[in-house]
Formats: structure tokens, C-alpha cells, sequence
């Protein structure tokens, strides 16, 4: 087979991986608002995104000229150059995505292909310059700057205009149905859904109409000649449907609007979105095509000829289609990036992913500055009337409640649909993800979603996405440079090595993603089983005793390596370790939010549940300093531990495994431990510990031991005396 059609066969098969890890990012684009309202269940909202997604891909033919020729010029690249331009943009493509999603992070794969276009045409050009003799600086004969700047600026743009939007129109929408929508919907309902649905079918139908790849044009121009009426009778029998069906059928029309506005985000994220998975290869296929026409060298070959407007296949455009169906049904990273943006944008409190930092605060605090300014040019009587209106309602307690409104899901997909089907019928990779995200915080943040518990978070996470893209941007224009000029040099073999390297990165990614998701899910079904306990008391036990176990366990493994001399077994406790204290972090503001749910008889039990918490996460710090600090002096070469401290050392371990042992026997069944027992093998072990110490520091004055040796068996000393301690704490806590 030709080398370059193998090239051809791997750039497709990198647009297939690229499809599943650039869904599983997107799909947050579309999902959010169904998902975020719970409008149906999980299937119907698939379903209808499903279909959106199929006839969405039917729309994106024009859009691929921007793979193939809006960042770099063609003309000034052979066949050969161009081809290898075109395997840097897709193994980038496919490792940046892959990351993202693993960190749960929404990206823009529309940034991503424009930076990556432009990284691997910048150096394949000037590569190509240098050898030819030519000025290598003269940039503008082998990119399009002017072009690039243009879409760029687009891009950007679309962060701030989104977001402006986002919350003029939430503002507008909430002053109008409150959040008591069973008294206003009679109202506002009807009017409302109309405009929305209208909005909608406009944007997506008439102005996505010139991408269609089936619509003849004597088609499309017959129904924009007449689009006005059209769209005037489609408004009128929209809110006709719609308050027939909220006075007649007592049926909530914002609930088909919203699923009409996921269909309608799902068709535009095809029609604009799909260039950046599939439009590098399909454009490697037409550049190939006329190689093999050309019957030219392929360093000869100049493909000024790409500059030239080609079709797309339906039938190609409809296969990838599929393939980002059965991604969006199977993809958990999908899930994983959409529950990023739910939670920055939920109505009222719960666990907050990010931390805030110094730049959030700021923005905190300049905004309470103007919201007091406002304040004070605006009459109190309209001050009052707006709280009124922006009144929440009691939050619920269910596990499934939505994290917002219908009326907010629907002012979402309504203006992110519109934004960017416009953008499409006009030609300009708009990026779906900054306009859906801005979209989405521009209409939380006007519908008070942003309290002061917590503000400074969501402000933190917003910083934390939109510093992300700008990474994404530099990030994947130095990669694709990078692999471009690999590639420059290493030809086909460099391509070999590069895309082994891409499989492996994403086989061994998805394997970690597996494991960090499945402990995640079990964190959040602990404290919702505990909440919903009818004993939260022995639940608390459990989980407690679980967390005892997993510490203790650690540490005999710690001293038994460090008795062994096993540095192996000190890498791999530390991470167990440091999962432990993460996981504990991440239970801490739930364990505190839990107290308002469980079903306890008195306010001491809940102290009960909050001490037996806080000993823990101390009992695991201790755990950690101990493991950590016997890793660090291994690592580092230091001198082993006297052999007089191991033999002590594992005799202290044969008093504490036993010791820990009886609590979390005592914890898991509900049966005390006879408390001067416990009490008496507690002193016992730090009676040794304490005489151990002595011994120690005898030693150090002594000159047997140095500072570092010192440092380490002191410190396994006293952290275990205090594992010891609190373990017994945690035990008279629950029993008394």
C-alpha cells in the first residue's frame, strides 16, 4: 500500500479516536441544560441530542474549509509537507483532548484546531523555508496571519458577548416568572416558550440552511424569500400550543422547549464542531486524491489546488455523526466534564470543586463594591420589588433535585443555540464550549445562583476554565510545532512513534479515569446513604471505622518496608496514603452540610458525628507524616535506621495492629470494647513508644545516630503515639 494512503487510513482512524474524546468534552455543550433541570430522564435527553447530532452533522459541510485552508496557505507546501502538517494537528488534537476530559475540564476543540493548524503550519513552514532557501521569517507567505487573527478574534469575542447575554436575558426572564413558576407560567408561559421556540427554529433552520450539504439552493432561497412569514405563523402557533397546553392540559411547555433547545444545541455543535474532528482527515483524503490524479512527486507536488471550495461527502459526514452518537451514550468522561459546569452554575450550596484564590476574591469584592453603588442610584421601592422577585425557594433534599430551573435551562440553550448557529451560517468557528459555558454563568450569575457561601468559588472555577482555554491555545500550538518538526525530520517512522505514544497516553488515561471516577461515586452514595439512614449514628460508625482501618493498614505496611528495606512498597504507600487524606477533603464541607439531614434524636449526636470526623482526618494526617517521611529519607539515600530502633519498632507494631484491630471491630459492630482495657493497652503502647524515645535521643547525644536518622525514628514515634491516641478517642466518642 502507498505510504502517504497509510497516512490517509491513520489520519481517519485518529478522526474516529478524535470524535470519541472530542464528544466526550462537547457533549457538555449540549447536555448541561437537560441535565442541570432534569427535564426527562437520562434516555429521552440522549435520544433527542442523539437525533439533534445526526441531522446537525448534514450542516457542516462548508465549515471544513477552515482545516484545509483558513490558518496556512497550501499553495505554499508540497503534497509531502501538507500531509505531515496534517498527522501533527490530529495526534495533538487527540492527546489535548484526552487530558482535559480526564481532568474534567470543558475545552474548546475549535481553539484546539485553529492553534494546532497554525502551530504545525508555522513550523513545517519555516522548516520548509530554511531548506529552501528561502526567508523563513516572512511568515505571511505560508500563514494566512490575517485570517487566524480574524477567527481568533472571533473566538474570543464570543466569551464576552455570551455572557452579556447570558445574564441580560436571565434577568429579564427571572423578573418575569420568579421562581414560583406554577403562579407566573399562566402569564408568561405561553409568550415566552413562543419566542423561544421561533428563536430557535430561526437560527437553526434558516440560518443553518446555506451549510446544508442536501438542500438544493433554489430550495433554500425559496424559504428565506418567504422566512419573515414563516417565522411570524411559527411564533403565533407556538404560543398557541403552548398556552393550550398550560391552561387546557395543565402541562408545562418549557419542558419541550428545553428538549427542543438541547435538539437544536446538539444540530448546531454538529454543524459548527464537527469540522474540528473530522476535517483534517477528510481534507488528507481530497489532498491525496489529487496527488494520485497529478501523478507528481509528492516533495514536487504544490497544492495550491486546496485553496479551491470542495464538497463533502453526506455519507462521510453522516458515519461521523454516528460514531459521536455512540460516544455521547457510552462516554463517563462526558459526564465527568458536564458535572464541572452544573456545579459552578447550580442554584444554592453544595460541595464547590474549586478553590478560590486572590484574583477571585478581588472580583468578589469589586462586584459587592458595584452592587452597592447600584444600590444607592436605584429607589428602594424597585429594590424591593426586584428581591421580591429573585426570591428563592426552599432547596431541596432529594439526591436527583435538579441544580436549576426549567426557565433558566431554557434562556440557556435558547441564546447558546442562536450565537452559535449564526456564527455558523456565517462561516466562523465559533467555539461552542465558551459560548455555552459564558452563556450558562452569565445566566446563573443573574438569577443569584452566586451567594455569598459561595461566590468566591464559582468565580475561582470560571477563572480556573477560561485560564484553561487560554493553556489550550499555547499549549496546543507548541505541541503541534513540536510534533510538526519531529515529523519534518523522522517522516514516516516519526509518525509511527507518535501515534503509539498517542494510544498509550490515552489507553493508560482512561484506565486511571475508571478508578478515580469509581471513588468518587462511592464518597457522594456515602453521604447521601448516611443522610437517609434511619441509624446515621452506626453509618458513621462504619464509615469511621472503614477510614481507621485503611490508615492502620498503611502503617504496619510502612514498617514492615521499612524493617524490609522495601523502597517499592514506600512509593506505593504513599499514594495510597495521599488518596485517603484527598478523599477526607473531599467528604468535609458534605460531612457539615449532612448535619441538616440526618435523622437524629439529639443535637449531641450530630457533635458526636463531627468530633469522630475530625479525629479521624488527624488519625490519617498522622498516617500520612509517617509514611511520607520514611518515603522522603529512602528516597534520598539516607542512612538506615538503627537496627536496635527497627527491632523496637516492630515490637510497637505488634502491640498497635491488635490495638487498632479491637476499635474498628468495636466500630463496625456496635459492641464496645471494655474501656480500662482499651485504656490500659493504649498506655502500654505509648509507654514503649515514650521509652523508645529516650532511647533515641540517648543515642543521637551519644553520636550512634546522625540528625536524619534522628529526625525520622522520632518522628514514626510520636505520630504513632498519636494514631494511638486518637483512635481510642474515636472509640470513646461512640461508646462514651
Amino acid at each position: 500500500m502507498d505510504s502517504y494512503l497509510l497516512l490517509v487510513v491513520l489520519l481517519f482512524s485518529l478522526s474516529a479516536l478524535g470524535l470519541i474524546v472530542g464528544v466526550s468534552n462537547d457533549a457538555v455543550n449540549f447536555l448541561n441544560s437537560s441535565l442541570g433541570s432534569k427535564v426527562a430522564s437520562m434516555k429521552t435527553i440522549l435520544i433527542v441530542a442523539s437525533l439533534g447530532v445526526l441531522l446537525g452533522t448534514t450542516f457542516s459541510s462548508g465549515m471544513m474549509e477552515v482545516a484545509r485552508k483558513s490558518v496556512f496557505n497550501p499553495g505554499y507546501f508540497s503534497f509531502h509537507a501538507l500531509m505531515f502538517i496534517f498527522v501533527a494537528v490530529m495526534l495533538t488534537n487527540v492527546i489535548l483532548l484526552d487530558i482535559y476530559n480526564t481532568l474534567g475540564f470543558p475545552t474548546s476543540t475549535t481553539v484546539s484546531l485553529v492553534f494546532t493548524l497554525f502551530g504545525a503550519g508555522a513550523s513545517i513552514g519555516f522548516l520548509t523555508a530554511i531548506d529552501s532557501g528561502l526567508d523563513p521569517f516572512a511568515f505571511s507567505e505560508y500563514i494566512n496571519v490575517d485570517t487566524t487573527i480574524d477567527i481568533v478574534q472571533g473566538i474570543f469575542s464570543s466569551v464576552g458577548i455570551a455572557f452579556v447575554a447570558g445574564i441580560s436575558i436571565q434577568w429579564i426572564a427571572r423578573l418575569a416568572f420568579t421562581y414560583k413558576l406554577e403562579e407566573s407560567l399562566s402569564k408568561w408561559g405561553g409568550i415566552f416558550s413562543g419566542i423561544a421556540s421561533t428563536l430557535i427554529i430561526n437560527f437553526l433552520i434558516f440560518k443553518g440552511l446555506k451549510g446544508s450539504s442536501f438542500l438544493t439552493k433554489d430550495t433554500v432561497h425559496l424559504l428565506l424569500e418567504h422566512q419573515n412569514a414563516i417565522l411570524g405563523g411559527l411564533f403565533l402557533l407556538f404560543t398557541a400550543i403552548a398556552q393550550g397546553m398550560i391552561t387546557l392540559a395543565k402541562v408545562n411547555p418549557l419542558r419541550y422547549v428545553v428538549l427542543l433547545g438541547t435538539f437544536s444545541l446538539a444540530m448546531a455543535f454538529a454543524g459548527n464542531d464537527l469540522v474540528n474532528f473530522i476535517g483534517v482527515a477528510v481534507a488528507a483524503y481530497q489532498a491525496y486524491g489529487m496527488f494520485a490524479v497529478a501523478g507528481v512527486d509528492a516533495h514536487e507536488l504544490i497544492m495550491d489546488s486546496m485553496a479551491k471550495e470542495v464538497g463533502t461527502p453526506t455519507l462521510l459526514l453522516v458515519l461521523a455523526g454516528l460514531i459521536m452518537i455512540v460516544t455521547l451514550w457510552t462516554s463517563a468522561k462526558a459526564r465527568k466534564v458536564s458535572a464541572t459546569q452544573i456545579g459552578l452554575s447550580r442554584q444554592g450550596e453544595g460541595s464547590e470543586k474549586f478553590k478560590p484564590n486572590t484574583l477571585s476574591r478581588l472580583l468578589v469584592s469589586a462586584a459587592g463594591g458595584l452592587s452597592q453603588g447600584l444600590a444607592t442610584v436605584s429607589s428602594a421601592r424597585f429594590q424591593t420589588w426586584t428581591d421580591v422577585r429573585f426570591q428563592t425557594l426552599p432547596e431541596s433534599k432529594s439526591k436527583d433535585a435538579p441544580a436549576f430551573d426549567l426557565v433558566r435551562a431554557a434562556v440557556d440553550l435558547m441564546v447558546a443555540s442562536s450565537l452559535i448557529a449564526y456564527a455558523t451560517s456565517l462561516g466562523l468557528p465559533l467555539s461552542t464550549t465558551y459560548v455555552v459555558f459564558m452563556v450558562g454563568m452569565g445566566s446563573s450569575l443573574a438569577d443569584r445562583a452566586w451567594g455569598r457561601e459561595s461566590a468566591v468559588y464559582r468565580v475561582a472555577g470560571v477563572l480556573n476554565v477560561i485560564g484553561g482555554w487560554l493553556l489550550t491555545a499555547a499549549v496546543a500550538f507548541l505541541a503541534a510545532a513540536l510534533f510538526a518538526a519531529f515529523l519534518h525530520y523522522g517522516e514516516f517512522i516519526a509518525a509511527l512513534i507518535l501515534t503509539v505514544f498517542a494510544i498509550g497516553q490515552i489507553v493508560r488515561s482512561n484506565m486511571g479515569f475508571a478508578k478515580k471516577m469509581k471513588s468518587e461515586n462511592l464518597v457522594d452514595d456515602e453521604v447521601y446513604n448516611l443522610s437517609l439512614s434511619d441509624d446515621p449514628v452506626s453509618m458513621s460508625r462504619n464509615l469511621m471505622a472503614a477510614d481507621i482501618r485503611r490508615s492502620a493498614n498503611i502503617v504496619a505496611m510502612a514498617g514492615e518496608a521499612l524493617v524490609a528495606k522495601q523502597k517499592r512498597s514506600s512509593v506505593r504507600l504513599n499514594k495510597e496514603i495521599e488518596a485517603v487524606v484527598k478523599r477526607q477533603r473531599n467528604l468535609e464541607l458534605k460531612m457539615t452540610r449532612v448535619l441538616k439531614e440526618l435523622k437524629l434524636d439529639e443535637g449531641s449526636q450530630a457533635a458526636v458525628h463531627l468530633m469522630a470526623f475530625d479525629y479521624i482526618c488527624d488519625l490519617s494526617q498522622s498516617a500520612r507524616i509517617m509514611v511520607e517521611e520514611q518515603y522522603a529519607h529512602l528516597a534520598n539515600f539516607h542512612k538506615e535506621p538503627h537496627g536496635q530502633f527497627l527491632l523496637a519498632y516492630a515490637d510497637l507494631l505488634a502491640l498497635f495492629n491488635p490495638y487498632m484491630y479491637r476499635i474498628v471491630t468495636a466500630l463496625e459492630t456496635g459492641k464496645a470494647e471494655a474501656h480500662a482495657d482499651l485504656l490500659n493497652a493504649k498506655r502500654r503502647i505509648v509507654m514503649d513508644i515514650n521509652r523508645a524515645l529516650e532511647l533515641d535521643v540517648q543515642r543521637y547525644r551519644q553520636g550512634e545516630l546522625t540528625t536524619r536518622q534522628t529526625h525520622l525514628q522520632t518522628k514514626l514515634l510520636l505520630e504513632l503515639r498519636d494514631i494511638a491516641a486518637l483512635a481510642y478517642r474515636v472509640h470513646k466518642v461512640y461508646f462514651g
